[in-house]
Protein backbone atom coordinates (compact mmCIF):
# COMPACT_ATOMS: atom_id res chain seq x y z
CA UNK A 1 0.00 0.00 0.00
CA UNK A 2 1.19 2.85 -1.00
CA UNK A 3 -0.03 6.80 -0.69
CA UNK A 4 0.15 9.86 -2.94
CA UNK A 5 1.44 13.49 -1.71
CA UNK A 6 -1.07 15.71 -1.01
CA UNK A 7 -2.95 17.87 -3.95
CA UNK A 8 -1.88 21.29 -2.65
CA UNK A 9 1.61 23.36 -4.22
CA UNK A 10 4.69 22.96 -2.73
CA UNK A 11 7.56 25.49 -2.29
CA UNK A 12 10.76 24.06 -4.73
CA UNK A 13 12.32 21.41 -2.83
CA UNK A 14 14.99 18.96 -4.68
CA UNK A 15 16.11 15.32 -3.33
CA UNK A 16 19.54 15.19 -1.84
CA UNK A 17 21.52 12.03 -2.49
CA UNK A 18 22.81 10.67 0.97
CA UNK A 19 26.34 9.15 0.80
CA UNK A 20 27.45 7.01 4.07
CA UNK A 21 30.77 7.65 3.85
CA UNK A 22 33.11 7.34 6.63
CA UNK A 23 36.61 8.35 7.13
CA UNK A 24 39.56 7.41 9.32
CA UNK A 25 42.42 10.33 9.79
CA UNK A 26 46.33 10.19 11.51
CA UNK A 27 46.41 13.56 12.80
CA UNK A 28 44.27 16.17 10.62
CA UNK A 29 45.16 13.72 7.41
CA UNK A 30 42.56 12.16 5.78
CA UNK A 31 44.07 8.08 5.09
CA UNK A 32 40.78 5.75 4.19
CA UNK A 33 37.46 6.32 3.09
CA UNK A 34 35.24 3.45 3.36
CA UNK A 35 31.19 3.63 2.26
CA UNK A 36 29.33 1.52 5.01
CA UNK A 37 25.89 1.56 3.98
CA UNK A 38 24.16 2.14 0.53
CA UNK A 39 23.11 5.88 -0.62
CA UNK A 40 19.76 6.88 -0.12
CA UNK A 41 17.87 10.11 -1.38
CA UNK A 42 16.01 12.41 1.09
CA UNK A 43 13.58 15.39 0.54
CA UNK A 44 12.77 18.46 2.56
CA UNK A 45 9.27 19.14 1.96
CA UNK A 46 7.52 22.81 2.45
CA UNK A 47 4.13 23.76 0.97
CA UNK A 48 3.01 26.87 -0.28
CA UNK A 49 1.22 29.06 2.38
CA UNK A 50 -2.28 27.06 2.96
CA UNK A 51 -5.67 28.33 2.34
CA UNK A 52 -8.22 26.05 5.15
CA UNK A 53 -8.82 23.38 2.70
CA UNK A 54 -5.75 23.06 1.70
CA UNK A 55 -4.35 22.84 4.92
CA UNK A 56 -7.31 19.99 5.98
CA UNK A 57 -5.47 18.05 3.07
CA UNK A 58 -2.28 17.95 4.69
CA UNK A 59 -3.41 17.23 7.67
CA UNK A 60 -5.07 14.64 6.25
CA UNK A 61 -1.93 13.09 4.56
CA UNK A 62 0.22 13.33 7.62
CA UNK A 63 -2.77 10.92 9.49
CA UNK A 64 -2.29 8.74 6.30
CA UNK A 65 1.14 8.27 6.90
CA UNK A 66 0.96 7.31 10.03
CA UNK A 67 4.01 8.94 10.85
CA UNK A 68 6.64 7.15 8.62
CA UNK A 69 4.69 3.47 8.33
CA UNK A 70 3.57 4.26 5.35
CA UNK A 71 5.26 4.18 2.09
CA UNK A 72 4.60 7.98 -0.14
CA UNK A 73 5.19 7.30 -4.09
CA UNK A 74 7.08 10.81 -4.60
CA UNK A 75 7.98 12.47 -8.17
CA UNK A 76 10.17 15.58 -8.05
CA UNK A 77 7.96 17.82 -9.70
CA UNK A 78 10.50 20.59 -10.38
CA UNK A 79 12.93 17.86 -11.97
CA UNK A 80 10.09 16.11 -13.79
CA UNK A 81 11.95 16.66 -17.31
CA UNK A 82 15.03 15.70 -18.73
CA UNK A 83 17.10 18.82 -19.06
CA UNK A 84 16.66 18.47 -23.06
CA UNK A 85 12.70 19.13 -22.63
CA UNK A 86 12.70 22.01 -20.67
CA UNK A 87 9.72 23.58 -22.33
CA UNK A 88 8.45 20.77 -24.35
CA UNK A 89 7.27 18.67 -21.44
CA UNK A 90 4.59 17.25 -23.62
CA UNK A 91 7.48 15.29 -26.09
CA UNK A 92 6.72 12.25 -27.24
CA UNK A 93 9.77 10.87 -26.61
CA UNK A 94 9.21 11.03 -22.72
CA UNK A 95 5.90 9.28 -22.66
CA UNK A 96 7.27 6.11 -24.26
CA UNK A 97 9.30 4.21 -21.01
CA UNK A 98 11.96 1.97 -21.35
CA UNK A 99 13.62 -1.17 -20.76
CA UNK A 100 16.86 -2.26 -18.49
CA UNK A 101 18.73 -4.54 -20.58
CA UNK A 102 22.00 -4.86 -18.23
CA UNK A 103 23.53 -3.17 -15.37
CA UNK A 104 27.71 -3.02 -15.57
CA UNK A 105 28.29 -1.13 -12.25
CA UNK A 106 26.66 2.49 -12.72
CA UNK A 107 26.21 1.64 -16.08
CA UNK A 108 22.83 0.96 -17.41
CA UNK A 109 21.63 -0.29 -20.88
CA UNK A 110 18.44 1.16 -22.25
CA UNK A 111 16.04 -0.16 -24.95
CA UNK A 112 12.86 0.45 -26.23
CA UNK A 113 13.41 3.84 -26.11
CA UNK A 114 12.56 6.11 -28.82
CA UNK A 115 15.04 7.33 -31.66
CA UNK A 116 16.69 10.36 -30.86
CA UNK A 117 15.81 10.93 -26.87
CA UNK A 118 18.21 12.63 -24.95
CA UNK A 119 19.68 12.42 -21.61
CA UNK A 120 22.29 15.05 -19.96
CA UNK A 121 24.03 14.48 -16.60
CA UNK A 122 21.88 15.79 -14.11
CA UNK A 123 18.91 14.59 -15.35
CA UNK A 124 16.86 12.05 -13.25
CA UNK A 125 15.06 9.16 -14.42
CA UNK A 126 13.68 5.98 -12.33
CA UNK A 127 13.81 2.03 -12.14
CA UNK A 128 10.46 -0.01 -11.02
CA UNK A 129 10.64 -3.59 -10.88
CA UNK A 130 7.14 -4.65 -9.31
CA UNK A 131 6.64 -2.45 -6.17
CA UNK A 132 10.28 -1.24 -6.00
CA UNK A 133 10.99 2.20 -7.13
CA UNK A 134 14.18 4.39 -7.18
CA UNK A 135 15.25 7.72 -8.33
CA UNK A 136 18.90 7.84 -9.97
CA UNK A 137 21.11 10.79 -11.39
CA UNK A 138 22.53 11.00 -14.70
CA UNK A 139 26.68 10.95 -14.47
CA UNK A 140 27.06 10.71 -18.29
CA UNK A 141 24.10 10.89 -20.40
CA UNK A 142 23.38 9.88 -24.49
CA UNK A 143 21.30 10.57 -27.35
CA UNK A 144 19.31 7.03 -28.62
CA UNK A 145 19.85 5.15 -31.20
CA UNK A 146 18.23 1.97 -32.75
CA UNK A 147 15.68 2.43 -29.55
CA UNK A 148 19.09 1.75 -27.62
CA UNK A 149 21.07 4.03 -25.20
CA UNK A 150 23.92 3.45 -22.65
CA UNK A 151 24.03 6.16 -19.67
CA UNK A 152 25.83 6.65 -16.41
CA UNK A 153 24.00 7.00 -13.23
CA UNK A 154 24.73 7.44 -9.48
CA UNK A 155 24.13 5.83 -6.99
CA UNK A 156 24.86 2.35 -7.80
CA UNK A 157 21.74 0.74 -8.91
CA UNK A 158 20.38 -1.51 -5.64
CA UNK A 159 19.57 -5.86 -5.79
CA UNK A 160 15.95 -5.32 -5.79
CA UNK A 161 15.89 -3.59 -9.05
CA UNK A 162 17.05 -6.03 -12.11
CA UNK A 163 16.84 -6.23 -15.71
CA UNK A 164 13.75 -5.90 -17.40
CA UNK A 165 12.75 -3.05 -14.77
CA UNK A 166 10.71 -0.37 -16.38
CA UNK A 167 12.83 2.92 -16.71
CA UNK A 168 10.61 6.03 -16.51
CA UNK A 169 12.12 9.36 -18.10
CA UNK A 170 9.28 12.22 -17.16
CA UNK A 171 7.64 12.19 -13.74
CA UNK A 172 9.87 9.89 -12.48
CA UNK A 173 8.93 8.36 -9.44
CA UNK A 174 10.56 6.86 -6.05
CA UNK A 175 9.51 5.24 -2.52
CA UNK A 176 9.66 7.61 0.45
CA UNK A 177 8.31 7.35 3.87
CA UNK A 178 7.99 10.46 6.33
CA UNK A 179 10.54 10.86 8.95
CA UNK A 180 8.65 10.34 12.07
CA UNK A 181 8.53 13.72 14.38
CA UNK A 182 9.77 15.83 10.97
CA UNK A 183 6.18 16.97 10.36
CA UNK A 184 5.53 20.48 11.37
CA UNK A 185 2.73 22.73 10.68
CA UNK A 186 1.77 25.41 13.39
CA UNK A 187 -1.45 26.53 14.14
CA UNK A 188 -1.49 30.34 11.87
CA UNK A 189 -3.55 31.47 9.33
CA UNK A 190 -2.31 30.31 6.03
CA UNK A 191 -0.03 27.88 7.74
CA UNK A 192 3.19 26.76 5.80
CA UNK A 193 3.62 22.70 6.36
CA UNK A 194 7.25 20.99 6.63
CA UNK A 195 8.16 17.57 6.51
CA UNK A 196 11.40 15.25 5.43
CA UNK A 197 10.96 12.40 3.09
CA UNK A 198 13.58 9.37 3.09
CA UNK A 199 13.82 6.86 0.58
CA UNK A 200 12.62 3.61 1.26
CA UNK A 201 12.84 -0.02 -0.98
CA UNK A 202 9.04 -0.34 -1.16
Amino acid sequence: MAISLPDVPFQISYPQLVESVSVSRAGSRAMAFVEYADAYWTVQMRTVPLTAAQRLLVEAFKDASRGGLITVTYTPKHMCVPRAYWGDAANTKLTNTGSLVSITGNSLVINSVDNGLVLAAGDIISLTTGSYNSLFRVQAGATSSSNTMTITVEPTVPSYITTGAVVTFKDPIANMRVVPGSFSMPDDFNPVATFTLVEIPK
